[in-house]
């Protein structure tokens, strides 16, 4: 099972596409839609039509690198995190932090968006697919087991629905409350056993460096 979702420079068309795609996602924010035609999202993201259809088949892909960097960012701070925090604590702090450093992505408007569309809600679904995978894998690298076993499988998928809960739940209950934290009470209505480190408390798998 190959991990998505990793930090790589940037260059070149991946970098252009990146731009693009934050400034799609800021024209959806500043609006709160995502009825727009391909020209004036062209138009918007200073690329011709031609181009724009290169970097995305579909206009709903255009949402794809912006929000993607932001997930790749928030594994890469989890296998960052310093030892003494439990899985669990980490996963709290990088989203916490991921989203005061990305202040322009309010996502509490991006879900509304988002939902807007099967199309997009597809591609949105698409993506926190993808987030179950990579997090399985740091979830394994924590606890010494293989990312394609049951457990690291599960531990992902928990993981991706609980941070999506997490960014949703401001959106559902009309107040504001730090995600990092409605996560942490997410998690610990599971219960401590799936994310336990094994007997002696030492991981087996290293985890990889930060990119």
């Amino acid at each position: 099972m190959s991990s998505p979702l990793t930090i790589a420079p940037r260059e070149g068309r991946d970098q252009a596409m990146l731009e693009a795609s934050r400034a799609v996602i800021g024209l959806f924010l500043r609006e709160r839609t995502s009825d727009f035609s391909v020209k004036e999202l062209a138009a918007h993201a200073g690329l011709s039509e031609r181009t724009f259809y290169r970097y995305f088949p579909r206009k709903e892909d255009a949402i794809r690198p912006a929000v993607d960097a932001s997930l790749a960012r928030i594994v890469s701070d989890l296998r960052a995190a310093p030892r003494g925090k439990t899985l669990r604590e980490a996963l709290a702090d990088a989203l916490s932090r991921s989203l005061a450093e990305e202040s322009s992505m309010n996502w509490e408007n991006l879900l509304s968006v988002l939902n807007e569309t099967e199309s997009l809600r597809a591609v949105w679904l698409q993506i926190l697919t993808d987030a179950e995978v990579a997090l399985a894998h740091v979830a394994a690298e924590w606890l010494g087991i293989s990312p394609d076993s049951q457990r690291a499988r599960l531990a992902g998928a928990v993981l991706a629905t609980a941070g999506r809960l997490a960014l949703e739940q401001p959106f559902f209950a009309g107040r504001k409350r730090d995600p990092g934290e409605v996560l942490s009470e997410c998690l610990a209505l599971l219960g401590p056993a799936l994310f336990e480190e094994p007997a002696g408390g030492h991981r087996t798998v290293r985890r990889s460096p930060p990119r």
